[in-house]
């Protein structure tokens, strides 16, 4: 197999199946190619993140990096990472091709967000704090992820990996913060599968904070997160004020803010 033959396949690929990622074999192997993002982020997405970051951390972020506007202009950022943490143990997918359009990877498997809805309640139930551990263990290590929601993580023959390494914010703020973002966005993301009713969200909340803090029992992070409850809960307040119109979403976030405030 040479460099330009699987290049060939991933370009043929990408002219097949459309789409920013496409999974396809050859000579034997399976792959993921992975385009650069189309747009930035929108202005008004990027100004409210720098004004939260600012509020919480007092550090105000260049907004051309809230824009993802590095990552969208190279593919290296992204396969760096991964490389770099490969080399650090973490299981993240090899860089098999790099090219200024899209890089190409090994396939690593199924993302957990779809595997969830298809698990029963005691597989996840099992499962879920373990991803909790893994994302402690990760951060215990002294790795940031920026984007480490449960579709960011894909499993194979029992194997997680971590995916998805494009976001940069990471670079400039400090690392506890960043992790403590992590942390909101797995817990966030997981009250929000497709299985997990409210009731349940509550209930398992808790114990993968206990699960995560179990392998990482680090005091900053929950500093961090008891210098955000203040204006996390104002604006679950104000978010409030328009759930009967969110079929999920805000509700969620509501539920989100209450479990941490019994971060100790």
């Amino acid at each position: 197999m040479t460099p330009y033959s699987l290049e060939a396949a991933a370009e043929s690929a990408f002219l097949t199946q459309g789409g920013r990622a496409v999974i396809f074999d050859h000579d034997g192997r399976r792959y993921v190619a992975k385009q650069l993002a189309e747009k930035p982020r929108r202005l008004t997405q990027t100004l409210f993140m720098r004004w939260l970051v600012k509020n919480i951390t007092g550090q105000p972020l260049p907004l051309r990096t809230l824009a993802l506007s590095d990552a969208a202009g190279s593919m290296e950022f992204e396969a760096n990472r991964l490389k770099s943490l490969s080399a650090a143990g973490v299981r993240v997918p090899r860089v098999a091709v790099v090219t200024p359009k899209y890089f190409v990877l090994d396939y690593c498997g199924i993302v957990v967000a779809s595997l969830l809805e298809k698990w029963s309640s005691e597989e996840w139930r099992t499962q879920l704090p373990r991803f909790a551990s893994e994302l402690g263990e990760f951060h215990k290590a002294g790795h940031w992820h920026g984007g480490a929601q449960i579709k960011n993580i894909t499993m194979q023959d029992g194997i997680s990996y971590r995916i998805d390494f494009e976001e940069n914010f990471g670079e400039f703020l400090p690392l506890t913060v960043t992790q403590a973002a992590d942390l909101a966005l797995f817990l966030n993301s997981v009250s929000l599968a497709g299985p997990i009713v409210e009731s349940e969200a509550r209930q398992l909340m808790p114990k993968l904070l206990d699960s995560y803090f179990a392998a990482n029992p680090n005091p900053e992070i929950k500093k961090v997160i008891a210098r955000a409850l203040p204006l996390l809960k104002s604006l679950a307040g104000f978010a409030g004020l328009f759930q009967r119109w969110s079929k999920k979403g805000i509700r969620r976030v509501i539920i989100l803010v209450d479990v941490l405030k019994g971060v100790k």
